[in-house]
């Protein structure tokens, strides 16, 4: 056992004591004699290096490093307490926290699209904590620890494939929309009415969507005019709607794009796939929540 562990006895034991005030009462509490008690106190004091109590006249006042101890314990307690209420079916369990970091490139509809189920069963239950970043920050902070998974729109990489482990969770065709009337105009002839179309970039070229899109063009031998460079998706399908061009996106989110922004569609293909990777650290404990997902898209 680590010498430096709290002993949880002793401090209920502490507890008491500041509690009543003074020795001799928190032992008739506790239903030990005073020296013992005062003994224990001592134990307590010497394994944390810090005196809990000074005497006043008759009566024992906590220090500040006692107050703060107080403090702490109460909270240890109280929620001891909540846990035997919990185990023995008289109290709903808290709130679960689930920390989920997205790359940036990925589609905002995607994740909710995603996660939707998970939040749909767990409502009144979870505190759901998104974060967008970029993929090498995001792989730093699932390998600490700071996130329990990640929503990747690329594999792990193959030098962090020991310590992350990641698997598919959506992988869907291509969609080019746009507004009405410019999605009018090209719909009847696609995909060769993409050639000069006006199209509005939502991916960085060095992103795998984007390439997969340039090779795609490249094959039709398409050449889009393009109208715009938007990493942010929402941002993205907002200049769509005001008609700068066309834009791309999952035709698993498709109704929902053009529900949501009133765009119409040019044509699909299934030529280009937009894939969602689940990431999570190996070798710890899942999150019962990642492991729940895990289960739907197995």
């Amino acid at each position: 056992m680590d010498r430096n562990a709290l002993n949880l006895k002793h401090l209920r034991y502490f507890a008491e004591i500041a509690r009543r005030g003074s020795v001799t009462a928190a032992s008739r509490a506790l239903h030990l004699a005073p020296q013992t008690l005062s003994a224990q106190l001592r134990v307590f004091e010497e394994s944390v290096g810090q005196p809990m109590f000074e005497r006043v006249g008759r009566r024992l006042v906590l220090t500040p490093q006692g107050a703060t101890t107080l403090d702490y314990a109460n909270a240890i307690f109280a929620l001891g307490d909540e846990l035997s209420s919990v185990l023995q079916g008289r109290a709903r369990p808290r709130q679960q926290v689930l920390r989920v970091g997205v790359m940036d490139s990925v589609p905002k509809l995607l994740t909710l699209h995603v996660l939707q189920p998970l939040v749909d069963r767990h409502r009144s239950d979870l505190e759901l904590n998104c974060e967008e970043a970029p993929q090498a920050e995001l792989l730093g902070r699932i390998a600490t620890g700071e996130l329990d998974m990640m929503l990747a729109d690329a594999p792990v990489p193959a030098n962090l494939t020991r310590g992350l482990h990641g698997m598919e969770v959506a992988a869907s065709g291509m969609s080019f929309v746009a507004a009405r009337q410019l999605a009018n105009r090209l719909a009847a002839k696609f995909p060769d009415s993409l050639d000069d179309a006006p199209f509005i970039a939502g991916s960085a070229p060095g992103s795998l969507i984007g390439q997969a899109l340039e090779a795609w063009f490249s094959r039709h031998r398409l050449r889009p005019r393009i109208a715009g460079h938007v990493d942010d998706s929402a941002l993205l399908k907002g200049f769509a709607q005001a008609g700068l061009g066309v834009i791309a996106v999952p035709t698993s989110i498709e109704s929902e794009v053009l529900d949501r922004y009133q765009l119409r569609v040019v044509g699909r293909t299934d030529e280009v796939k937009q894939t969602l990777f689940l990431v999570r650290p190996r070798g710890r404990r899942m999150h019962p929540l990642v492991a729940e997902l895990e289960a739907r898209f197995a």
